[in-house]
């Protein structure tokens, strides 16, 4: 079956046609729109939808990537309008990702009329972690009447490279054990045991973690009361958090390539922001192989990622004591596929491919029920 895609995030919208086959699926086309910051977003959306140049006819469904399902969204659904209700209702959740994702799925519907649409949640991959790792250490009372939890986030990133690496591996997704690192602009890490997520970096909104490009990753809440204290908004607090720290913050770009140029000609800050990056990093894998007793292959996936050989390169001297070695000509090539040296502990790399599982996940719902 042929599954359109739509990914509305906060400045983007992608759009791809997909043809799905079991689990098999090919990308026949992709398509990215810039979203306006102000004004009319419909123009974009549908323009996406259109560069898809695919007839309403040929389109079996429609799958829309969404943020945030909440509590109650732990799955893959068919949208509806009691759906859209509960989606509606979550926005205070993710204010700048949800209204794009909610208006997404108006102008599909009239773009691919009669079709179904999926909407399959970031949140979702996470859902069915323990108490332990979904709870932070507040009243309980507290966390439960404003959702006050950690929810997860890039799901469908991390469920995309383990179906990679199922792929490469020959298996099934369920069989896969790793640490899958979705780094870019946003920056994640998530343990996996079985195919399924058992714990993730991001918590109750995407700040939590690693340090991204503009966001800080952890921090000590003690600090934004501090910055509340000395008279910061809270509106100030969260720019501050959001979109002036991280990369940015500490050398001044939040492109990691920049960052690493700048390193090389002697800049000081340029090569602590570096320095902090990989640390937390190495720290996070570390923790989640002992999560995992020890068990696990190490999977790079996102912007960075992908594409950066010497991040790679840096991660993985930092992870020497858990068995890590790249073959330096296969990082410096890039994948897909098998970085490591023979005898060490596997490491691959991947583009990051949230279309095909967006289509996936959305064939699977309609042919399997729900």
């Amino acid at each position: 079956m042929k599954v359109a895609t739509l990914n509305a995030g906060a400045s983007t919208v992608k759009a791809a046609l997909v043809e799905v086959s079991g689990d098999r699926a090919a990308l026949l086309t992709r398509a990215l729109r810039e979203l306006p910051e102000d004004g009319d977003r419909a123009e974009a959306l549908a323009g996406a939808l259109a560069d898809l140049a695919a007839r309403p006819g040929d389109v079996a469904a429609v799958g829309h990537r969404v943020v945030h399902g909440g509590s109650f969204f732990r799955e893959p659904v068919r949208i509806d309008a009691g759906v859209e209700e509960r989606l509606a209702a979550l926005v205070p959740l993710a204010p700048l990702h949800l209204p794009p994702a909610l208006e997404g799925i108006r102008i599909a519907r009239g773009a691919f009329p009669g079709r179904p649409q999926v909407a399959i949640f970031d949140t979702a991959f996470h859902a069915g972690r323990p108490a332990e790792s979904r709870l932070y250490a507040l009243p309980r009372e507290l966390a439960d009447s404003l959702g006050l939890y950690r929810y997860g986030f890039h799901g469908i990133a991390h469920a995309a490279l383990v179906e990679s690496l199922a792929e490469a591996l020959g298996t099934h997704a369920s069989q896969v054990t790793a640490v899958t690192l979705q780094l870019g602009a946003g920056c994640s890490a998530c343990a996996v045991e079985g195919g399924r997520s058992l714990e993730t970096s991001m918590g109750f909104t995407p700040l939590e973690g690693l340090v991204m490009a503009t966001r800080s990753g952890d921090l000590d809440p003690g600090a934004v009361l501090h910055l509340l204290r000395q008279g910061y908004a809270p509106e100030a607090v969260e720019e501050l958090l959001t979109r002036r720290s991280g990369l940015l913050g500490l050398a001044g770009s939040p492109d990691l390539r920049r960052v690493l140029a700048a390193e090389a000609r002697g800049d000081e800050r340029a090569a602590l922001a570096v320095a902090l990056f990989v640390r937390r990093v190495v720290a996070t894998v570390g923790a989640y192989w002992t999560l995992l007793s020890g068990l696990g292959a190490l999977v790079f996936g996102g912007g960075i990622g992908t594409h950066s050989a010497e991040i790679r390169r840096r991660v993985a001297a930092g992870l020497r004591a858990w068995g890590v070695a790249l073959d330096p000509d296969r990082n410096a090539t890039g994948g897909p596929g098998l970085l490591s040296a023979p005898g060490s502990r596997p490491v691959h790399v991947f583009e990051t491919d949230e279309e095909r599982q967006i289509a996936r996940s959305a064939a699977r719902l309609l042919e399997e029920g729900p």
